[in-house]
C-alpha cells in the first residue's frame, strides 16, 4: 500500500454567513442580547409606548456604550470588507490622487473667480455710488454759486440749474437756505446742516438718516448758504446702474442680522411697511437669476459725521460682468470668453476624462492579474494543482502569472515524482524486509560453539549474504558471500544465492566442491558484469576441525587463544561467475585448520575493512585484527557490539558507503 504526498489541508473557511454569524451573535451572547432588548425598548419609546422611567434611559445608555465600543470595530470591519480588494484600493488611492485634487482645485479656481468677480462688481458698485455722489458734488456747487437774484425768483432759478441732476434721477430732493433760513426745498432733503458739516464747505457720499432710506448726498456751504441735493438709492437708481455696469443693487433699509436658537434671522430697524416691501425686494432679487453678494460702500451718519461700511447687496450674472470689463465689442467678448473658453473647457474633460479612462484600465489591468494571481494561490493551497491563470498582459505581471503557471506545473511534477519515489521506497523497504528475513532469524549455535552475526546494509537493500546451515547436530555450514554493486539487482543475485546454496549444501559435504557446482550454475544466469566473493566453511565439533574453501573474498580472521594473535586464513580462489571454465576449479582452494578452545573465528566482508572516515581513510584489516587481539575474553555478542563500536568512533559523521557483515565464531 502506498501514501502519495500532498501539500496540508488548509483550515476549514468558516461554514457561517454574516447573517448566521449576526443572528447567532444576537441571540446567543450575552452582549448581543442586551443589544437586541436596548433596540427593542428605544423602538418602543420612538413609538409613544409608555414605558417606566429607567427603561428608556437606560436602553439609550446602553446603546451609547455599545457604539463607544464597538464603533471602531465595525469601521475597520467595513473597511476590510470595501477595501479587501486591491483593485477597490487601486481605485480609491487612485480617486484621491487623480480626481479629488482636480476637483478641490477647480473648486478653489470657481470660488476664487466667483470671489475676484465679486470684490469686482463691489468695487463697481462702490465706483457707481462715488460717481454719482461726485456728479451731485460738482452740480451743487456749481449751481449754489450762480444762484443770486430775488428770493421770488430762486425757485425757478434753481430747477433750472439743477436739471443734470435730475437727469441722474427724477425724484431729486434738494434743500437751499441761507444760515438757519430754508430758502428753497424739494422732498426729504435735510433743512439744515448738522454741526460737523458746518466746518466743511462740500460733501458728498453715501448716507444713512434713521427711518430714512440710503440715499446719495451731496452738500456744498460758504459759511452763510448751503445746498443740499440727495438721489436716493431705490429701483430707478438701481436699474440705472444695472444699465450701465450690469449689476442689480438691491435698494432696502438697513440690515441688522442676530442669531437666535433657531437659526439665523434678520431684524430690520423700520416700520412693519418698510418690513414688507424690504421683503418683497429680497424676494424679487432672488428670483433674479444670476449670483448674490454684497457690494461694501462707505457710508456716512447724517446726523454724527462718522463714517462706516455698508453692506449693498447685489445680485449679478458672471458672464454679464465679464462683457462689461470686456474691452472689446460684446461679439468679440462672446467668442473669446464663453467659445474660447467653452473650447479650453470642453478639451479638457475630453482629455482628462481619456486620462481618467486609461488609469482605470490600467489598474483594472493590474488588479484582474492580481486578483488571479489571489485565486490560483487559494486554489493551490486547498490542493488543486490543475488551475491555470490566463495571463493577457505581456508585462511583468504576465511574467509572474507565466511563472505562477510554471511553478504550478513543476509542483505537480514533484508530486508525481515524490509519489513514485515514495513507492519505490516502499517497494525497497518491503525488499528489505524480504531480504532480512533471508538470513537467519537467530544465530544457530552447536554445543562446544558460540555464534554472533551481523548484517547492516547500506542502501535499503544490500548485496551481503551470510547464512548458517545446521548439517547435522555437529556440524554448521556457515558462508559469507558479497555480491558486487548495490542495490536491487544485488540483492535479487543474493536470493538466488541462498536458494543455490540451500540445495547445494545438501548435496557435497566439501565446500570446494559447493562453491565450484555454484560457478557453474551461477556463470549460466549472472550477467557478465557482475560476480560474487563468498567464503564457504564447515564446522565440525565432533572432528574439531574447520574445513573451508573462500571465493575471491576477504580472508577469514582466526585469533588464537594459545597465542592472542591472529591468523589471516586466505586460501586461494576466484569470485563466483568470473570464469565461465576449469580456471576457477584450478585455483580454487581447499583448507582445514582444527578448533581449539578460546579460538576467535571472523567472517566477514569488505564493508568493514574499506569503512572511511571524513579523511577517506579505511579502517583497514589491521585495525581490525587489532580490536580481536584486545578483546579475547569478551563473548561472540560482546566482541560484535565491541568490532561495530570501534568502526563506528572511526567513522565518526561520514556515510555508510558498503554494506557490512559479519560472522563470529567463538569455540567454547
Amino acid at each position: 500500500m502506498t501514501r502519495r504526498y500532498s501539500l496540508p489541508a488548509p483550515p476549514p473557511a468558516p461554514s457561517q454567513t454574516l447573517a448566521e454569524r449576526l443572528r447567532a451573535y444576537l441571540l446567543r451572547s450575552w452582549p448581543g442580547r442586551v443589544l437586541l432588548a436596548s433596540l427593542a425598548v428605544f423602538a418602543l419609546d420612538s413609538a409613544g409606548v409608555p414605558l417606566p422611567w429607567p427603561l428608556p434611559q437606560a436602553a439609550a445608555l446602553l446603546l451609547l456604550l455599545f457604539c463607544l465600543l464597538h464603533g471602531s470595530r465595525l469601521l475597520r470591519f467595513l473597511l476590510h470588507r470595501l477595501l479587501w480588494r486591491i483593485r477597490t484600493k487601486l481605485i480609491v488611492s487612485y480617486l484621491f490622487i487623480a480626481v479629488v485634487p482636480v476637483v478641490l482645485l477647480a473648486l478653489f479656481f470657481l470660488i476664487a473667480g466667483l470671489l475676484s468677480l465679486t470684490l469686482v462688481a463691489s468695487y463697481m458698485v462702490a465706483s457707481q455710488v462715488d460717481r454719482t455722489a461726485l456728479q451731485l458734488r460738482v452740480i451743487a456747487h456749481s449751481a449754489a454759486l450762480s444762484l443770486d437774484g430775488a428770493p421770488e425768483r430762486l425757485p425757478a432759478l434753481l430747477e433750472q440749474r439743477l436739471q443734470p441732476a435730475r437727469a441722474l434721477h427724477p425724484n431729486l430732493a434738494y434743500s437751499y437756505g441761507r444760515g438757519d433760513a430754508l430758502l428753497a426745498s424739494a422732498g426729504d432733503a435735510p433743512r439744515r446742516l448738522p454741526e460737523w458739516m458746518r466746518e466743511r464747505k462740500q460733501f458728498g457720499g453715501l448716507v444713512h438718516e434713521r427711518g430714512r432710506h440710503e440715499v446719495i448726498r451731496a452738500a456744498w456751504s460758504d459759511g452763510r448758504t448751503f445746498l443740499v441735493l440727495d438721489v436716493p438709492l431705490d429701483d430707478a437708481m438701481a436699474a440705472a446702474m444695472e444699465e450701465r455696469i450690469g449689476i442689480k443693487v438691491v435698494p432696502g433699509l438697513r440690515l441688522q442680522a442676530e442669531v437666535d436658537r433657531r437659526g439665523m434671522r434678520v431684524r430690520e430697524s423700520s416700520d412693519d411697511n418698510d418690513k414688507g416691501r424690504l421683503k418683497l425686494r429680497l424676494e424679487q432679487a432672488e428670483a433674479q437669476p444670476g449670483m448674490t453678494s454684497f457690494a461694501l460702500a462707505d457710508r456716512t451718519d447724517w446726523e454724527t459725521g462718522k463714517s462706516e461700511v455698508e453692506p449693498l447687496q447685489i445680485r449679478f450674472r458672471p458672464m454679464v460682468l465679464l462683457r462689461q470689463l470686456s474691452p472689446m465689442s460684446k461679439d468679440i467678448g462672446d467668442v473669446l470668453l464663453v467659445r474660447g473658453l467653452t473650447v479650453v473647457g470642453v478639451t479638457f474633460l475630453v482629455m482628462y476624462g481619456v486620462a481618467l479612462s486609461l488609469g482605470l484600465l490600467l489598474a483594472r489591468s493590474i488588479t484582474s492579474n492580481i486578483h488571479q494571481l489571489s485565486v490560483g494561490t487559494e486554489r493551490i493551497r486547498r490542493g488543486d494543482f490543475e488551475h491555470r491563470i490566463s495571463a493577457r498582459s505581456r508585462d511583468q505581471l504576465g511574467e509572474l502569472a507565466d511563472s505562477f503557471n510554471m511553478m504550478t506545473r513543476g509542483i505537480q511534477d514533484l508530486l508525481r515524482e515524490s509519489a513514485e519515489k515514495e513507492r519505490l521506497e516502499e517497494e525497497l523497504r518491503i525488499a528489505r524486509e524480504i531480504q532480512m528475513s533471508l538470513l537467519p532469524p537467530t544465530a544457530r549455535s552447536l554445543p562446544g560453539l558460540r555464534v554472533a552475526a551481523l548484517c547492516l546494509p547500506a542502501a535499503e537493500v544490500g548485496g551481503d549474504y551470510y547464512d548458517l546451515l545446521p548439517l547435522s547436530d555437529t556440524r554448521l555450514a556457515v558462508l559469507v558471500a558479497d555480491v558486487s554493486g548495490k542495490g536491487t539487482s544485488a540483492a535479487l543475485y543474493m536470493a538466488e544465492l541462498k536458494g543455490l546454496v540451500l540445495s547445494l549444501s545438501r548435496i557435497h559435504a566439501s565446500p570446494a566442491k559447493l562453491l565450484s557446482e555454484a560457478n557453474k550454475i551461477l556463470c549460466e544466469n549472472m550477467d557478465s558484469r557482475s560476480f560474487v566473493t563468498m567464503t564457504y566453511a564447515i564446522v565440525d565439533i565432533a572432528a574439531r576441525t574447520l574445513l573451508y574453501a573462500r571465493a575471491g573474498h576477504n580472508p577469514i580472521l582466526q585469533l588464537e587463544a594459545k597465542s592472542g594473535r591472529t591468523r589471516v586464513l586466505a586460501p586461494a580462489g576466484l569470485g563466483l561467475g568470473l570464469d565461465r571454465g576449469p580456471r576457477f576449479e584450478q585455483i580454487l582452494e581447499e583448507a582445514s585448520v582444527p578448533l581449539e578452545s578460546g579460538d576467535v573465528f571472523l567472517f566477514f566482508t569488505d564493508g568493514l575493512s574499506e569503512a572511511m572516515n571524513a579523511s577517506f581513510e579505511l579502517f583497514g584489516e589491521q585495525r581490525l585484527r587489532g580490536v580481536l587481539e584486545a578483546s579475547e575474553q569478551l563473548s561472540s555478542e560482546e566482541l560484535k557490539e565491541r568490532i561495530l563500536e570501534e568502526i563506528r568512533g572511526f567513522v565518526g559523521g561520514a556515510a555508510q558507503h558498503d554494506d557490512m557483515t559479519l560472522v563470529i565464531l567463538k569455540v567454547v
